[in-house]
């Protein structure tokens, strides 16, 4: 294993995307690191911006090339032609609908973003230097959502979910297209399809955040009830939970799906779920404190937290995580063949 720590490169890391040998990683505080990864036991710190008023708030990324998009409280595009010396080439503002991007996912020449304000945007990267606001969805008046926390892409369609407690839509489905193509319909004409309230105790998903799709599965995760869900979106008007279960710690804030494993991440602990069955999930390994969450209790704001552990990348037998409340980004080694076999094919549609 290896573990990073760094106060100003890392400030509350949140999400972490990968590309070659560097890893990206916002900082909530106001930060964002690039990471060589090459050696997974002494991970170094290339480079990193930091300043809260440059990139306030930042928490997701995306990778194009080399160019990086940042979801912060703004949009930025980041020239990474020379990762000792990231650049921000282009940044998007309008705190009228653009603001605490949380999740992006990217549909050909579009990246989607959701924002925490009730807001679903789409930017055109066309030229990814220099990115444009192309579309908004209003997804509060629209269907409830005051809270867009996290989106993923299928086929002409889009999964956003809301981490508001009570929402009345904490998964919606939007069909966006008429077809695969590239092109999109304007927001106005997007088609609201299935929909899941946040639900009773034994299913709850009461604040998710995180959801990925594989196949004809979505997998979400809830902070507030502590769970994780899979949903059936094999017909997108139909949508519907064949599982819930509770996770191995606090907070289902990462959530990564690699043929049948799910991995998570919250609190002080990392879980890899068996989900070959998706209608039966089963919990199979777990990492937890450690080097990579030495610390239990926190306090932001005046108010005590317990989370750390927030997201989470999986390769070549390799876990990338985040550990936001002690400034911390750690590689785990896979050893379990269970995992490792799990994560090699899929054995449902």
């Amino acid at each position: 294993m290896g573990v990073l720590h760094d106060d100003q490169a890392l400030n509350r890391p949140h999400n972490v995307e990968l590309q070659g040998n560097l890893a990206f990683v916002p900082g909530k505080g106001g930060s964002l690191a690039t990471i060589d990864i090459s050696g997974p036991t002494d991970p170094k710190v290339v480079s990193a911006i930091v300043g809260p008023r440059t990139i306030e708030d930042a928490e997701t990324v995306l990778s194009v090339g080399d160019v990086l998009f940042l979801g912060s409280r703004d949009f930025h595009a980041i020239d990474m032609a020379n990762p000792a010396k990231p650049t921000i080439v282009k940044s998007i503002s309008d705190r009228k609908q653009i603001d605490k991007i949380n999740g992006m996912a990217q549909r050909g020449s579009y990246i989607f973003s959701a924002d925490k304000i009730g807001f679903v945007n789409v930017f055109d990267v066309r030229n990814p230097r220099n990115p444009a606001l192309h579309d908004t969805l209003d997804a509060y008046s629209r269907a409830g959502q005051s809270k867009p926390h996290d989106i993923a892409v299928f086929g002409e369609r889009i999964i956003v979910v809301d981490s508001a407690t009570d929402a009345p839509a904490a998964v919606q489905v939007y069909r966006v297209a008429e077809t695969s193509a590239n092109t999109l319909l304007p927001a106005s004409k997007w088609e609201l399809e299935g929909s899941i309230p946040a639900g009773d105790a034994a299913w709850d998903i009461g604040g998710v955040n995180r959801v990925a799709v594989s196949g004809s599965y979505a997998y979400v995760g809830a902070y507030r009830s502590d769970r994780v869900a899979i949903i059936d979106i094999s017909d997108p008007k139909k949508i519907h939970q064949v599982a819930n279960m509770p996770v191995c710690d606090i907070d289902a804030t990462g959530l990564e799906i690699v043929g049948n494993a799910l991995f998570v991440a919250g609190g002080e602990c990392v879980e890899v779920i068996d989900v070959s069955d998706p209608n039966e999930p089963v919990s199979i390994a777990q990492y937890r404190g450690g080097d990579l969450f030495p610390t239990r209790r926190f306090l932001l704001n005046d108010e005590v937290r317990f989370d750390n552990g927030h997201d989470l990348v999986y390769r070549d037998d390799y876990l990338y995580v985040t550990a936001q409340n002690d400034n911390r980004f750690g590689i785990l080694k896979i050893e379990d063949e269970r995992v490792t076999k799990l994560t090699r094919y899929i054995s449902h549609p």
